[in-house]
């Protein structure tokens, strides 16, 4: 259901890979639940069963990683030699959590003096992204001055910076994972860890940040037992793969093709519930029970997310490391008042977002390229997030960067069979000059222009878009994996829906069809938010459709008693202590849409 004269989505399902789904029924799978793996690309080199729910012992060697072994030994050495040691990362939830792997291990496993590290986030909106020359020149003018430096989930297209740094003596190790620039990678690195890269034996590419700056801890422990700074047995590291689990599933990457991503979430998820950190405490006590990687990828990544989006991304970090409860709490609060903000700011950006990319689509535009003077950087890739969707093509979202007259900074958001890098990159070779930097990956990508070349980007990027897409494919769709009448929905099968977790990138929550007629409608929330009572097939049940409508004063199309078809998310409904059947709505039409 859209507002206004925004298009109506297409239903449209998946279709399951028929031997995939024999070998599901083969191994005992619900007829459901085989349909649904068989309709997703999940990991071939592993048995069926343990390609969806792969162990720890299943992941990918840390010693595959291009020169992970000399970047574990320049680590080792520094902390025996008791070198400051810097953390450089990204203010999303990926660099969020790779902060915290890297700290948390550093201190906690490897007793490296908490006095001798050093903390760089960048200010997204004072800094920009990645290891920008603003943060550069932080670094540089820090007491004590780091030796080494440590990058994560950035530091692939930074080689102008990690030059400065090492014109001042100091060594950088980038771990990263997005896509390796056209120039090539950072020369003046110690070391670069990046999947990505060509000469790279490590075989999933999909990991996130954190996963890259975990396994250089993995092989970092190694280093300094073999080293006989540490027994050989010293634990594992396994217990900040929570931290890892929340980053994997935040930054989007894929939970289909990843063994790797599947296993470090659900083991993390697993660390989550049994709270095995005040942090985790705290949210189990303040906002949800029982964890879900749903729950990572609409709940709390979204809280973590919004302290770098407003502020300098430090509270979620030291909310992360929060060694008390008590200490964790005030942190959650601030967060908490950080994405109420977000939210606010969102909704103002989306609004105005829209109306601008339906007069783009009315124009004949096969991609949005929007510049909103009244933007906030700090949000507007979450605003593209949703524009895409309601429109069904690549978003690029433009607002002035801050203290910089004349500059403006892009979030780019893709859909299906589309690369967001690879059109930036089209871009790029019209006229590379016009480009002060850019970067990214198939999903989503950064940029930034000067204000005056933002016509030329707009048209530059919608001609890299028709490189990859025509009218036929552009359009919004809600993929679904068929009908499910409510005679079908019953506890037996939530259940067995447990089986698929972790959930996220191209391994999405099965979405069902179903026919019913609308017998009640309340709103809830602030006035977006619908509850309904629907029937179908004289069977009653309670549903919750979110952002039912841009505004509450925006009416809907649909009334109580029409006849409607809608696609949900099946789930349990946990409230005083029952449990019940619920349905989240995804999309509802009247029946003859």
């Amino acid at each position: 259901m859209q507002d206004l004269d925004h298009p109506e989505p297409i239903l449209r399902m998946r279709v399951p890979n028929p031997l995939i789904e024999q070998q599901g029924l083969a191994v005992g799978l619900h007829p459901v639940i085989a349909k649904i793996i068989a309709a997703r690309p999940l990991y071939e080199e592993l048995p069926l069963l343990e390609a969806l729910s792969p162990k720890l012992k299943h992941l990918s060697s840390p010693f595959n990683m291009q020169d992970i072994k000399r970047a574990a030994a320049r680590v080792a050495n520094a902390i025996i030699k008791g070198e400051c040691i810097g953390i450089e990362t990204d203010h999303d939830c990926d660099g969020q959590t790779s902060h915290a792997v890297l700290y948390y291990n550093l201190v906690e496993r490897f007793y490296h003096p908490k006095e001798k590290i050093r903390s760089y986030i960048g200010h997204r909106l004072k800094e920009g992204y990645g290891l920008s020359d603003a943060l550069a020149t932080r670094i540089l003018n820090d007491e004590p001055k780091p030796s080494l430096v440590i990058t994560a989930d950035n530091g692939s297209s930074d080689e102008p910076r990690i030059a400065r740094l090492k014109a001042a003596g100091m060594d950088v190790i980038v771990t990263d994972h997005h896509e390796i620039p056209k120039v090539g990678l950072p020369q003046s690195a110690y070391a670069v860890l990046n999947p990505t890269q060509k000469a790279c034996l490590y075989s999933d590419p999909f990991i996130a940040g954190c996963m890259v700056a975990w396994l250089l801890m993995v092989a970092t422990r190694q280093h300094l037992i073999n080293d006989d700074y540490l027994p050989k047995e010293t634990p594992s590291l396994a217990d900040s793969l929570d931290f890892v689990a929340v980053g994997t599933v935040a930054d989007c990457v894929s939970m289909a093709r990843s063994h790797n991503n599947r296993a470090v979430v659900a083991f993390g998820l697993h660390l989550i519930n049994k709270g095995t950190r005040p942090c985790w405490r705290v949210i189990k006590d303040v906002i949800i029970s029982e964890v879900n990687s749903i729950d990572l990828g609409f709940r709390i990544g979204p809280l973590l997310n919004s302290d770098g989006r407003l502020a300098c991304a430090f509270g979620s970090v030291n909310f992360l490391l929060a060694e008390t409860e008590e200490e964790a709490y005030p942190w959650i609060e601030v967060l908490q008042k950080h994405n109420q903000n977000r939210k606010t700011i969102q909704q103002t950006i989306v609004e105005e977002g829209l109306k601008k990319a339906k007069t783009q689509v009315d124009a004949g535009y096969l991609s949005l390229c929007l510049y909103l003077p009244e933007g906030h950087s700090g949000v507007q890739g979450i605003a593209a997030s949703r524009i895409k969707e309601v429109f069904g093509r690549p978003c690029a979202i433009f607002a002035p960067k801050i203290g910089s007259e004349g500059i403006i900074t892009g979030s780019v958001r893709g859909i299906d069979d589309f690369h967001v890098r690879d059109a930036l990159q089209c871009a790029a070779n019209e006229n590379e000059e016009k480009i002060i930097s850019f970067g990214g990956h198939k999903g989503a990508g950064g940029i930034t222009l000067k204000l005056r070349d933002f016509e030329w980007f707009k048209e530059a990027f919608e001609r890299g878009t028709r490189l990859q897409l025509n009218a036929d494919s552009v359009g919004p769709i809600v993929w679904t994996d068929g009908a499910l009448p409510l005679s079908e929905l019953n506890f037996e099968l939530l259940e067995a829906l447990n089986v698929l977790e972790p959930f996220g990138r191209e391994f999405e929550a099965p979405i069902f069809e179903m026919d019913a007629f609308i017998k009640n409608i309340q709103w809830v929330g602030d006035g977006t938010h619908a509850r309904l009572v629907l029937e179908s097939e004289n069977k009653v049940v309670n549903a919750i459709w979110f952002s039912a409508r841009t505004s509450k004063e925006i009416p809907l199309k649909v009334k109580i008693g029409d006849k409607i078809k809608i696609a949900y998310l099946a789930k349990k409904n946990y409230f005083r202590g029952k449990v019940s059947m619920d349905i989240q709505v995804i999309h509802l039409m009247s029946h003859s849409g």
